[in-house]
Formats: C-alpha cells, sequence, structure tokens
C-alpha cells in the first residue's frame, strides 16, 4: 500500500549547533512522485533519511498515513531507499542482493519468485547469476532498483541514484524509474541536483 508522507516544521541540526534543514514542511500524496531539487550539501540527503528513519529529527513533526512517525523504527516505515552508490554486496550476486531484503523479511519464505518477478519487470533476467563487480553502472543501478521494489515498499526514497552514470545511460534509466514508479503507484521522494531530471519526473 503507497501512503501520504508529510513533514511539519521539520529541522535537523548536528553537534555545534550546525542546521541542515531548517523548518522544512511539505506534503507528499499518495502515489505522487515529489522531486527535491538543489545543490550538494543544501540538505536533499538528510530530509530523505529523516523520512526513512536513518536520522533523528531535532524538531518538528513526521507523519506517515496521518500518523505521528518521528519514533518509528526505520523497520517499520516500509520504505526503500536507493542510493547515488548503489550500495550492493559485492560478495552476492544479483539474486542474492534482490532477494537479500526478502529473506529478512520472510525468513521461511522462498526468495526466488520474488526476485524472479522483479528482474522481468527491470529486464535483468540474465544479470541474475553475476556480481556486482561483473556489472557496469547502469546494471549495478538496475539491480539496486530490484532490490527497492521487490519489497513492495509503501515508498520509494531515492537519493540522486543516476548521478554516477553517464548522460546517455541517466537519460534512459530516467524514463525507466518514470514508468516503474507509475505503473507500480508508489509514492516516491526524488533527491537531485539536475533541474532536468527534477522537470521530467516529478509530480
Amino acid at each position: 500500500m503507497t501512503r501520504a508522507i508529510s513533514l511539519h516544521d521539520v529541522s535537523k541540526t548536528y553537534t555545534r549547533g550546525v542546521r541542515v534543514v531548517d523548518r522544512l514542511s511539505l506534503d507528499v500524496r499518495p502515489g505522487e512522485f515529489l522531486v527535491l531539487l538543489g545543490p550538494s550539501g543544501c540538505g536533499k540527503s538528510t530530509v530523505l533519511r529523516m523520512i526513512a528513519g536513518l536520522e533523528e529529527i531535532t524538531e518538528g513533526r513526521l507523519l506517515l498515513d496521518g500518523e505521528y512517525g518521528n519514533d518509528l523504527l526505520p523497520s517499520d516505515r516500509n520504505m526503500a531507499m536507493v542510493f547515488q552508490n548503489f550500495a550492493l554486496y559485492p560478495n552476492m550476486t544479483s539474486r542474492g542482493n534482490i532477494g537479500f531484503p526478502l529473506r529478512v523479511e520472510n525468513p521461511g519464505e522462498d526468495p526466488r519468485p520474488g526476485v524472479d518477478a522483479t528482474a522481468r519487470m527491470l529486464g535483468i533476467e540474465d544479470l541474475l547469476d553475476r556480481f556486482p563487480g561483473q556489472l557496469s553502472g547502469g546494471e549495478r543501478q538496475r539491480v539496486a532498483m530490484g532490490r527497492a521494489i521487490a519489497r513492495h515498499p509503501s515508498a520509494f526514497l531515492m537519493d540522486e541514484p543516476l548521478s554516477n552514470l553517464d548522460a546517455k545511460l541517466r537519460n534512459h534509466l530516467r524514463a525507466e524509474i518514470s514508468k516503474l514508479t507509475r505503473e507500480l503507484g508508489v509514492t516516491t521522494v526524488y533527491a537531485t541536483h539536475d533541474h532536468a531530471e527534477a522537470m521530467s519526473l516529478s509530480d
């Protein structure tokens, strides 16, 4: 099930009083694709990490489907994050990487049907037995997307997932991300410094 995400006057302050996010408020409707656009260091990643529960909110409120969410553990938020650096386990094949969250969440179940369905959706069936070191940058990012999709999360949080790729591949994967998220109907918050990316992806 997709979900609504709301931030109300949310701030993040680190040690020595360094405030990196200052009273941010926004509402993301269920199924909406919202893009945070800004230069490096402006706080985009911190906002994503606060929504995911990887960073503590210093002030303000996070509401998930209208319920107070500041104190929820990351595992209880049912969100999937896709990072700039792919964050794949180098000692696992693509099948192992995509299936890892499924094995953690449902230890007694066979993850293979879910992995195979996700691979078909992304057109990466031929990559399932390869390790990350045997994949190109674009292939690694597809596998990272697969790991996120396989869990059927209520929201995707994407932190500049295409910035390490060349321009041609970026354009291709941008179109794929747009098509996939709309087909899945999952709420997506996407951080980028690229204006063209922001305008082409966002609602």
